[in-house]
């Protein structure tokens, strides 16, 4: 492990912190370290019955534009295990409930060069309708459900239209693949 010989901060809101940092012999950078809620969890949504992934898009001001991204949420609550906070936010991050089964899949980062924050990632099976009420009128979120086997071609024409992919998206459906 590299020792750090020194840090300075750049600027501080409330959860973030931009440090630039020397590690040993690298050359100085800049990084994003989470003050307050230091990891996330994100899941990618299967309806089993429907043989649906479902995704949501939503604008995100910081590349300000829409991403096709997994639903997901900051750890923000103490005692809380990543997979009981997924618990609580899957029907208010996606509408859908009756949850199936929970897998875990791995432990991965935003930007593990840029970003001390860590992400959960978790299957999420579940096998109940959606309600109708527009819960993120404020977020300006879309939910997306794609047929499993329609999958490769929806994002193919997200690429083409110019639409931000988180990488996460690919990585949980990669990895859920040998259950379909």
């Amino acid at each position: 492990m590299l020792q750090e010989l020194w840090r300075k901060t750049l600027s501080s809101w409330n959860h973030l912190e931009l440090v630039e940092l020397q590690l040993e012999w690298w050359k100085k950078y800049e990084m994003c370290w989470r003050v307050w809620n230091k990891d996330a969890v994100a899941w990618i949504l299967r309806h089993t019955q429907n043989q649906t992934y479902i995704l949501i898009e939503q604008y995100r001001y910081p590349v300000k534009q829409k991403v096709l991204e997994l639903v997901a949420w900051l750890i923000d609550k103490p005692g809380l295990s990543p997979e009981q906070i997924l618990r609580e936010e899957v029907y208010e991050e996606s509408w859908y409930r009756e949850i199936q089964t929970i897998d875990f899949l791995s432990l991965t980062s935003a930007s593990a060069g840029k970003s001390s924050e860590k992400t959960f990632l978790y299957d999420v099976e579940i096998s109940w309708k959606k309600f109708s009420q527009n819960l993120w009128e404020m977020e300006d979120i879309h939910v997306c459900e794609v047929e499993y086997k329609d999958f490769q071609k929806f994002l193919a024409s997200k690429v083409k239209s110019w639409l931000l992919i988180d990488p996460k998206v690919c990585m949980a459906v990669y990895m859920t693949l040998h259950k379909i």
